[in-house]
């Protein structure tokens, strides 16, 4: 892409800008005309050493952008974190997940109990879900932690969340459920049917874990708040007797996941995203056994040190193609400090850590010096060698693979960047000498003369010639140009009068907008 950029690069037309179109027809015999429209003609003839330099260069930048832009998908977050990966034995009882960062290891995992939620059902049934009414008053709900002294008998009710207080009028299972799911306070009911046909609430912690129980304290208005009937047929209250404000059936009491792993205990209230090491968690499905692996993906690697591989020497085919005898760069210091430099950079020693594994060929991407002094080299991957180290130290291969991805993306930076890199730095150098070479060129005008429109039009203020604002912005730009080449009289002579900003004839150029 940069080299078709520079490719059509017009210096005179990017500095006339929008403004080219307003000068025609004044400026039809102006010597600067003929230049605009053979500049792009001149510079393709391919002539100009500084022409066939600038092609070159922007050719090298676009390949320089294209490898870069590889290297930077071997090293990415995305990248490193699909490198490693985790499995389980038993799938049916844990499953794992890694993310960047993941360490190899090996995880023994044994699970005695998983987590659940807190939940309990109406003892009563009703025939239908919307018609039926339950009863009438309020409930106040909180969500908390019991002092049990049995499964479903506790001795005080600690509150540690949210409460809610909901009005009930006339409700019915529908509608109660619909008010609990609305409160906010970590809740959620359901209605199920049994199998006789009549239907139940059966209300849940939203949370899992030991410490997520509940309580339904009913203000009913039958006056009386812990009896079987009305609205108090819902309180739940485990530190009260059953059937007397703990009128709600328990199907199933808060509990914490319970495990083992690599033989030490552990408790943790849901059963996901459990803990195994750094970067590394399980998601517990059922009681059992299970061994969890995780380690870096051979095939992952392999296809990154390949991408590694495949970006080093395309860089390498455009790189030497310009460094051919009677190639556009086959002289060009620059071109050839960048072939050595990757030369190097592909054989050089990297820092690895406590690996031992700190150049390319050991993880069997074998660098080939060039046939030709002064061009770059290129590098091939041995899956063989590849998988010798990997089974030694498969994160030193890894680690070695990222971190010279990275090097050979910095040096890249260093030519390529836009910022103040070698290459953009030159060709912006190139580009403003090419154009000051043209000025002189093609665009000097003869000594004490005035372009023949302009000249008339300075004379002619009869107010029957009336220039737009573009176009006087256009003679201005035009006339700055002109005067680099042109006498100062002249320079004077064309913006005084040719932009009325002296009284020479007392009239000055009306204009519109």
């Amino acid at each position: 892409m940069a080299n078709n950029i520079l490719g059509n690069y017009n210096p005179l037309l990017s500095l006339f800008g929008n403004n080219n179109q307003f000068l025609s027809g004044l400026l039809g015999s102006s010597p600067i005309v003929p230049l605009i429209r053979s500049s792009n003609s001149s510079q393709s003839a391919g002539t100009d050493p500084n022409v066939v330099l600038i092609s070159g260069l922007g050719q090298l930048l676009s390949s320089l952008n294209v490898f870069q832009d590889s290297l930077q998908q071997i090293y990415s977050p995305y990248a490193v974190n699909n490198s490693i990966s985790g499995s389980s034995s038993n799938p049916s009882v844990a499953s794992v997940s890694t993310a960047a960062g993941a360490q190899n290891g090996n995880y023994s995992v044994s699970v005695s109990q998983l987590a659940q939620a807190h939940s309990a059902v109406t003892a009563f049934t009703l025939p239908d879900t919307s018609s039926t009414a339950v009863g009438s008053g309020t409930l106040t709900i909180k969500t908390g932690s019991y002092a049990y002294t049995s499964p479903t008998s506790a001795t005080s009710f600690t509150p540690s969340g949210s409460s809610a207080t909901l009005s009930i009028n006339n409700g019915t299972l529908s509608s109660i459920a619909t008010a609990i799911n609305g409160s906010g306070v970590g809740m959620v009911a359901n209605i199920v049917q049994n199998a006789s046909g009549n239907y139940q609430l059966q209300i849940s912690a939203a949370q899992t874990g030991a410490s997520n129980n509940f309580q339904i304290l009913v203000s009913d208005n039958d006056g009386n708040n812990t009896d079987q009937n009305g609205l108090s047929r819902l309180a739940f209250d485990q530190t009260q007797a059953v059937g007397s404000g703990q009128n709600l059936t328990q199907t199933q009491a808060a509990q914490n996941a319970n495990y083992l792993i690599n033989g030490a205990s552990g408790s943790n209230a849901g059963n996901s995203g459990i803990s195994l090491g750094s970067s590394v968690s399980m998601d517990l499905l059922s009681t059992g056994s299970t061994n969890i692996s995780v380690k870096l993906d051979l095939n992952g690697l392999n296809g990154q040190a390949q991408s590694l591989a495949d970006a080093f020497n395309t860089l390498q085919g455009s790189l030497n193609a310009l460094l051919v005898s009677g190639g556009l760069l086959s002289r060009d210091p620059i071109a050839k400090q960048l072939a050595s430099s990757m030369n190097q950079q592909a054989a050089a020693s990297y820092s690895n850590g406590s690996s031992l594994l700190v150049k390319l060929n050991q993880i069997g991407l074998n660098f080939q010096y060039p046939q030709q002094f002064g061009q770059m080299g290129s590098l091939s991957l041995s899956n063989n060698s590849l998988q010798s180290a990997y089974s030694g130290d498969s994160q030193g291969v890894a680690n070695l693979l990222y971190t010279a991805a990275r090097a050979l993306n910095w040096l890249a930076n260093s030519y390529a960047s836009y910022g103040n890199g070698t290459i953009p730095q030159t060709l912006t150098a190139l580009q403003k000498m090419q154009f000051s070479l043209q000025l002189r060129q093609s665009a000097t005008p003869a000594s004490n003369t005035i372009p023949a429109n302009l000249s008339s039009l300075t004379v002619n203020q009869s107010g029957s010639i009336q220039l737009s604002a573009q176009q006087i912005s256009a003679l201005s730009l035009y006339a700055m140009v002109y005067s680099l080449g042109a006498p100062y009289a002249v320079s004077s002579q064309i913006l005084n009068n040719g932009l009325g900003l002296s009284g020479n004839s007392g009239n000055g150029i009306s204009t519109y907008a």
